[in-house]
């Protein structure tokens, strides 16, 4: 688990791809802080991303701090943690100074 943790871990570069995707989706549905987005309704926002996937790349953001994950009976809802943000801004910072 941790060689598969290691290459996730965020780089000089940003975030690996999938972590990235799936960080700027919870932003895009607005699930930041108190409000949560349905892992279900996540799925739906990320076509490229296997649905089998998610739960591993949801609990490695949080392993990392990124995003918090909370279960209601047999739903997990999921929310961008204010680090979460941070390396939001961080990536977007990034990909502008490529473009330069």
């Amino acid at each position: 688990m941790t060689d598969q943790l290691d290459e996730n871990m965020p780089t000089e570069n940003g975030l690996s791809e999938p972590l990235q995707t799936t960080l700027f989706a919870i932003w895009k549905l607005k699930g930041v802080g108190n409000n949560t987005v349905r892992e279900d309704q996540l799925k739906t926002h990320l076509p490229d991303h296997s649905p089998e996937t998610l739960p591993s790349t949801l609990t490695q953001l949080q392993s990392l701090g990124f995003v918090e994950i909370t279960t209601n009976g047999d739903q997990r809802k999921v929310s961008i943690t204010p680090l979460g943000v941070a390396i939001l801004r961080k990536v977007e910072e990034d990909r502008l100074q490529e473009i330069r």
